[in-house]
């Protein structure tokens, strides 16, 4: 599909970005108060979730600030009925600040001291949903998994995998830019900014399906993965394996990719004939819906 730059103007010479204030989700018309009530069946609660943090390693780094918002879905539609309750704090690390991370998020050593996350409040939040929604959620579920008993038995979805934004025209899947392909912007890399864009960017329809962006997250989100291992994989096939979106796991030694379930079949029969040039030496590891995006 052709690269789209919603905002553009007629004459493809400019574009207009909106800075974004708050979340204004589209909602449809119908998504009242008593239509909820008088239909609960398929109305559902998610989460949308962000976290700031002091470094990349899940293991030894912290969080310094989180972000996250409710809302109200219909679970048939994808369509987004109504915001809910938010939460934001900072964390105090109790260890310096890095410039680099300073210089990323706008978040100082200041800003932090002394600050603390109520996870108390974040719990009750996460309590009430049945799906967890972060852009790249493989980043941000490990750390909050740590803190949170509720958030680790909870299904978690992932807008950066989960939904196909090259098929859309778009050449980049990262939310700073997604944004600024859709016409708006917001300070990025400061977590309740960065839930609210994503929010309400989920909210938006897709051009060829007219459906919003959640319904396809939500959709896959409910696919169950599988976690292919291609396990004593020749020397020489690394280049196919890593232009396929294989991943190197350089304590275990193999290349691995995570997929939908109902993939397993075409993948195994490429690696048969890419790869082993023979039979499939690797293994297949079915993955819990409730254990996607694990550490």
């Amino acid at each position: 599909m052709a690269f789209r730059w919603i905002g553009k103007s007629e004459d493809g010479n400019t574009v207009t970005l909106k800075r974004l204030e708050g979340c204004p989700a589209q909602t449809p018309l119908y998504a009242t108060p008593e239509w909820a009530k008088n239909n609960s069946d398929v109305v559902r609660v998610g989460i949308v979730l962000d976290v700031e943090t002091t470094g990349l390693n899940q293991a030894e780094d912290s969080i310094i600030e989180i972000g996250l918002r409710q809302f109200l879905f219909n679970r048939n539609s994808g369509e987004i009925l109504t915001l809910g309750k938010s939460y934001s704090s900072f964390q105090d690390p109790g260890k310096p600040i890095t410039p680099e991370i300073t210089e990323l998020t706008g978040i100082t050593d200041e800003m932090v001291a002394g600050q603390n996350i109520d996870w108390t409040q974040v719990n009750a939040l996460l309590e009430e949903a049945s799906v967890i929604v972060a852009h790249n959620a493989r980043f941000d579920r490990p750390f909050i998994d740590r803190k949170s008993k509720i958030s680790a038995e909870r299904v978690w979805a992932c807008s950066l995998k989960q939904i196909d934004w090259s098929n859309k025209g778009f050449t980049s899947s990262k939310l700073e830019l997604l944004n600024i392909y859709h016409g708006f912007f917001t300070d990025s890399h400061r977590a309740i900014n960065d839930v609210d864009a994503l929010l309400y960017l989920l909210s938006l329809s897709d051009s060829k399906s007219h459906k919003p962006y959640l319904a396809e997250l939500l959709s896959n989100a409910r696919r169950p993965m599988t976690h292919v291992i291609a396990s004593s994989a020749p020397f020489e096939s690394k280049d196919h394996l890593k232009g396929r979106g294989y991943s190197w796991d350089s304590t275990n030694r193999f290349w691995s990719k995570i997929i939908f379930k109902d993939e397993v079949a075409s993948e195994t029969a490429w690696l048969e004939e890419t790869v082993y040039c023979g039979p499939f030496a690797g293994l297949t590891r079915d993955i819990a819906l409730v254990d996607g995006f694990k550490s």
